[in-house]
C-alpha cells in the first residue's frame, strides 16, 4: 500500500465548502481566520421552541445552478449540487459527464422535511393527495442521483449513509476507484439539512447545536493533472471498527495511517477531530482544531469541512487559531495534517493529508 501511494499521488484539486459562515472558499476560508461564527437562533424552522444553530442564510440557489429542473429539490439536494459546483469550478474543471468521474455522496440524516410532509400528507390527506417529489427526495441516494442527472455522471454513483466517519470513508472509496482505474475523476460529497425533528431528538441526547450546508473536494491522480496546482495529496488513510476495545479504536486508527503515510506524529502539523481529545490520547503539542463551535455539529459534514479546511490551511501555510481547541506549540511548516474521527462502538477513521 506504502508503495502504491508513493507510485502514484492522489491530490485534492478543488474544493467547495457550503457553510452557515460562509459559501465559497474565500468566505469559509475569511470565517475560519476571524472566527466568525455561524451559529444563531434558527429562523427556517417553525416550531414553538427556540433553537440554535448554523442555518444557511440568504441562500440562492438559482445563483450557482441554473437548472430550472431541480428548483423544487430538497434543501440536502440543493446544497449537495452548489457544493460540486464550487469544486469543479475550483478545480478548473468544465466537464464532468461521461463515465470516467465517480460521485460518492456522505450523508448523516437526509431529506427528513421532505421525507416527514410525505409521511404526514399520506396519514392525513391519502396517497392520491400527496406530491411526488416529496417521496423521491426523501430516498436516501436522492442527492447523489439529483447530482449526477444535473452534471451528466454516468460514471459510478454511490451513497454513504452513517456518522461523523462517513465522510471519511467516502473519501477512501473514492481513492480506491482511482488506484483500481475505474474512474480518472472522483468528487467526494457530504451534506445535511436542519430539521425540526432531529433537533428536538438531540437535544434529549445532550446535542443542542446542529448545523446544515454541504461540502465536496475533487480528487484526481497526479499524473493526470496539467496547469493546476493541487491543495494536497492524500498520503494516509485508515478505519476499522473495534467493539471490544472502543476507547483504542481512534489511537489505533491514528497510527495505522501515519504508518502508511510512512510519517511519525511529530511529522503532523494539526491534527483536525470532531469531537474532545480522548483523556488517553497525546497529541505532544500538536495542535487539535474543531469548527463546531463556529458552525455547530453537521456530523459527516462536519468531518468534511474538516478536509477542506485542512487542505486551506496546508496551501496557505498557516493555521486559523480560532478552531484550536488545545495548547500548542506550532510547527515550522505545516505539511501533513491529520483529520480523524469516532463514533460509537469504536468506529473510527483517518486521513492525512500532505503538502506537495
Amino acid at each position: 500500500n506504502n508503495q502504491g501511494i508513493l507510485m502514484e499521488k492522489l491530490v485534492l484539486t478543488g474544493i467547495g465548502p457550503v457553510t452557515p459562515v460562509g459559501i465559497g472558499k474565500e468566505q469559509f476560508w475569511n470565517a475560519m481566520v476571524n472566527g466568525y461564527s455561524g451559529i444563531k437562533r434558527l429562523t427556517n424552522i417553525s416550531t414553538v421552541h427556540e433553537h440554535h444553530g448554523g442555518e444557511i442564510s440568504n441562500f440562492n440557489f438559482d445563483e450557482y445552478v441554473s437548472d430550472g429542473r431541480f428548483r423544487r429539490v430538497a434543501d440536502i439536494s440543493k446544497y449537495t449540487f452548489v457544493a460540486v459546483n464550487l469544486a469543479i469550478q475550483d478545480a478548473g474543471v468544465r466537464d464532468i459527464s461521461g463515465d470516467d468521474t465517480a460521485l460518492v455522496v456522505g450523508i448523516t440524516h437526509g431529506a427528513l422535511n421532505y421525507a416527514q410532509t410525505f409521511h404526514r400528507s399520506l396519514v392525513k390527506e391519502g396517497a392520491d393527495n400527496i406530491s411526488p417529489i416529496h417521496f423521491s427526495e426523501s430516498v436516501l441516494n436522492a442527492p447523489a442521483g439529483n447530482a449526477s442527472i444535473g452534471f451528466g455522471i454516468k460514471g459510478p454513483v454511490h451513497t454513504l449513509v452513517g456518522g461523523a466517519t462517513t465522510a471519511l470513508k467516502g473519501i477512501m472509496f473514492a481513492c480506491q476507484m482511482l488506484r483500481s482505474g475505474v474512474v480518472n475523476k472522483s468528487i467526494v460529497v457530504s451534506a445535511d439539512e436542519l430539521n425540526e425533528f432531529t433537533l428536538y431528538c438531540y437535544s434529549r441526547l445532550g446535542v443542542n447545536i446542529l448545523s446544515e450546508g454541504s461540502g465536496a473536494i475533487l480528487v484526481e491522480k497526479e499524473a493526470d493533472i496539467k496547469d493546476k496546482s493541487p491543495y494536497c495529496y492524500i498520503s494516509g488513510m485508515a478505519s476499522q471498527c473495534n467493539p471490544s476495545n472502543p476507547d483504542a479504536s481512534l489511537t489505533d486508527v491514528m497510527n495505522q495511517c501515519l504508518e502508511k503515510a510512512d510519517l511519525r506524529f511529530k511529522d503532523i502539523a494539526l491534527v483536525m477531530i470532531d469531537s474532545r481529545v480522548p483523556a488517553g490520547l497525546h497529541l505532544n503539542n500538536i495542535p487539535a482544531g474543531c469548527i463546531i463551535p463556529l458552525t455547530g455539529n453537521a456530523f459527516s459534514l462536519t468531518t468534511m469541512w474538516h478536509i477542506i479546511l485542512s487542505s486551506l490551511a496546508i496551501k496557505n501555510g498557516t493555521i486559523p487559531k480560532a478552531v484550536i481547541r488545545n495548547k500548542f506549540s506550532m510547527h515550522d511548516s505545516i505539511r501533513n495534517v491529520m483529520i480523524c474521527s469516532k463514533e460509537e462502538q469504536g468506529i473510527a477513521a483517518a486521513v492525512i493529508l500532505s503538502k506537495l
